[in-house]
């Protein structure tokens, strides 16, 4: 090999070595996690499907509780912009109970949520059906809309000021509560290698009035996240949930089960969890 091919092959090398170091530093940075991305958001849900007028009503159910408090309740009961959904007229307090701040619920009456949609469209006798955004507001005679039993919805967001430690929520931040003898049980495999899963027991208060076959299903659910950039979005969370179904009247004080799946997502890049987090209400 003369002298200047060799030369050539060892600029072409220092080239090639020059651009493989700009691609991996751009790919690094580009995978870098952006703090300005980072958020610490948690959501409380509350859900209420009675398929019979109940009258009479007090409930009590579980709420996220950290020291004595509820962030989640007192965004209820101040009527904050974090409550995202509520049935219009719907009042709330946080009552101190037997087993710590719950949420109350009362109402003289209660009915069930009934949601209509139009029927589906006619064939015409061409074989079509009309186009969509061409029905009318009334229901052609002999059709009658679908009517579905649907639940009714309590839905509060909080954004958090320092990072949720997804982890071991119940050690450091709000937790639904009460929380009893939770003990660890096996996850799905779908869950990811850190999560953990877990089994407690709760307690409800229903009290109404209702037909002897009517039915209450009651499902409540927090969630906890950390969100971030890092060349796409990327975060780990925890969630919890309990459900009761009762028949017939409101059988006063229940027990049940809770269930918890935490560590779930990834933690690379994410912000270090800091006790005694703070929580802001979500204003956007």
């Amino acid at each position: 090999m003369n002298r200047r091919l060799r030369i050539a092959v060892a600029a072409g090398l220092v080239v090639l070595l020059v651009a493989a170091a700009v691609l991996a530093f751009g790919f690094w940075q580009f995978t870098r996690p952006v703090p300005e991305s980072y958020s610490h958001t948690a959501e409380y849900r509350a859900y209420l499907q009675p398929d019979a007028t109940l009258t009479d009503v007090t409930l009590y159910l579980p709420l996220p509780v950290e020291n004595g408090s509820s962030p989640a309740g007192d965004a209820l009961v101040s009527g904050s912009p974090g409550v995202v959904d509520a049935p219009p007229g719907w009042s709330f307090a946080v009552e101190d109970t037997a087993y710590g701040p719950m949420l109350a619920l009362s109402f003289p009456e209660l009915a069930p949520n009934y949601v209509e949609r139009p029927p589906p469209r006619t064939v015409d006798p061409d074989g079509t059906t009309a186009a969509p955004g061409t029905a009318t507001p009334t229901v052609a005679p002999g059709r009658t809309p679908i009517r579905t039993l649907d639940s009714y919805l309590v839905s509060v967001e909080l954004a958090f000021e320092e990072p949720i430690d997804t982890r071991s929520p119940a050690d450091s931040g709000p937790v639904l509560r009460p929380r009893l003898n939770a003990t660890e049980v096996p996850c799905d495999e779908l869950t990811g290698e850190e999560a953990g899963c877990r089994r407690f027991g709760t307690r409800m208060y229903l009290s109404y009035d209702a037909p002897e076959n009517a039915t209450v299903d009651v499902l409540v659910t927090y969630e906890g996240r950390n969100d971030w950039f890092a060349g796409g979005w990327t975060g780990n969370s925890y969630r919890q949930s309990t459900r009761v179904v009762a028949t017939g009247d409101g059988p006063g004080w229940v027990a049940v089960d809770g269930e918890e799946t935490t560590g779930v997502g990834t933690y690379r890049g994410a912000p270090s969890a800091v006790v005694d987090a703070g929580a802001v209400e979500r204003t956007e």
